[in-house]
């Protein structure tokens, strides 16, 4: 006889087996890496011949070159942003620091053309130890560098 208590069983979802959520996980980092490299290679291709001038140019001194104009405010200048990496303090030689951007406003001319942006932007970085970074920003105006012949007018 039964007393009118019916018993149930609790209904368990179905269980995955971990060697499909290790690959699962495999996958999803697969893809994660594939689109970080795919971003980094349309981001930064556009510069690598220049930044791998620099590079040969100023050893050890990581160049890190990005450019373009802000997407979410049209009609800002075309900024050409150039970060290195210097070994002694760059706001005390000033005609140092100067020949350098010179030699980087001739490499950016050689190597990717400096003509279609409208500024350069060089910051010089000096990572000391155990202390906070120094760095020295620097600007030189396109429109100038063209008419004081340092740069080729970019053809139309």
């Amino acid at each position: 006889m039964t007393d009118g208590t019916a018993k149930t069983t609790p209904v368990e979802p179905p269980r995955t087996s971990g060697v499909w959520v290790a690959c699962g996980l495999l996958l999803l980092g697969l893809v994660f890496t594939l689109a970080l490299w795919g971003y980094t290679q349309v981001h930064t291709g556009p510069f690598r011949d220049l930044r791998e001038a620099i590079h040969a140019e100023f050893p050890r001194s990581a160049p890190q070159v990005e450019g373009g104009q802000r997407k979410m405010h049209k009609g800002t200048p075309k900024i050409l942003r150039i970060t290195l990496q210097v070994h002694s303090d760059p706001r005390e030689d000033d005609q140092q620091a100067a020949r350098m951007i010179d030699r980087l406003v001739s490499l950016s001319d050689e190597h990717h053309g400096l003509g279609a942006y409208d500024r350069l932007d060089v910051y010089l970085v000096w990572f000391r130890p155990e202390q906070k970074a120094v760095s020295r920003h620097e600007q030189r105006e396109v429109p100038q560098l063209i008419e004081a012949g340092q740069v080729l007018r970019v053809s139309d």
